[in-house]
């Protein structure tokens, strides 16, 4: 008589979902966030670079769409007025950007120190507690410095409240006779 092998059952695999859930609860303690937080702040800083890039690359192609993206970012809407909750957003946008720049370059001075000293791995919390302290003792200065002045608006406010592109009505012809008043000749 023939008999068949006994059927196994498939392995366990889990969801992506699942997967993510249990890489993010792995306990490696304050190595792995540091490390999450390194790939974090460098995905900011090129988000960053990816907006810069365009944004000068305005400069060249629509001056005037530039200057009034820099507008933009001083809290002056398309219709020309004055929004602080858009002036805050962009600077906490910054306050991200400072964070990111600040925490990858910090963290990295301390990736260099145990990955070229020798010793550097039977060092590596209290290294990664340096890096900790000296980023929350400049990010504490930064965070203030952008904030504080967000406690008044902006002053010369009317200066950059100006309509998307000039009329050309508004502009003179180069080479067209000035247009002088009686009381003007007369001085």
């Amino acid at each position: 008589m023939a008999t068949t092998a006994p059927h196994r059952p498939a392995p366990y695999k889990p969801s992506w979902s699942a997967r993510i859930v249990d890489g993010l609860r792995y306990g490696g303690g304050i190595g792995q966030w540091s490390w999450l937080a390194h790939r974090a702040s460098g995905l900011g800083i090129l988000f960053f670079l990816v907006i810069h890039i365009t944004d000068t690359f305005l400069v060249i192609a629509f001056p005037y769409t530039y200057d009034h993206t820099v507008a933009l970012y001083g809290g002056v809407w398309f219709d020309g007025k004055y929004y602080w909750p858009l002036r805050w957003a962009f600077r906490v946008g910054e306050l991200g950007l400072i964070a990111s720049v600040l925490f990858h370059a910090v963290n990295g001075c301390g990736v260099i120190l145990y990955d070229f000293w020798s010793r550097g791995t039977l060092y590596r919390r209290t290294i990664l507690k340096v890096v900790q302290f000296v980023f929350w003792g400049l990010m504490i200065p930064a965070t203030i410095a952008v904030l504080l002045p967000l406690r008044h608006p902006p002053e010369g406010m009317e200066d950059i409240q100006q309509p998307l592109k000039p009329s050309l009505a508004a502009r003179p012809s180069p080479g067209a006779p000035q247009q002088v008043s009686p009381s003007e000749l007369s001085k």
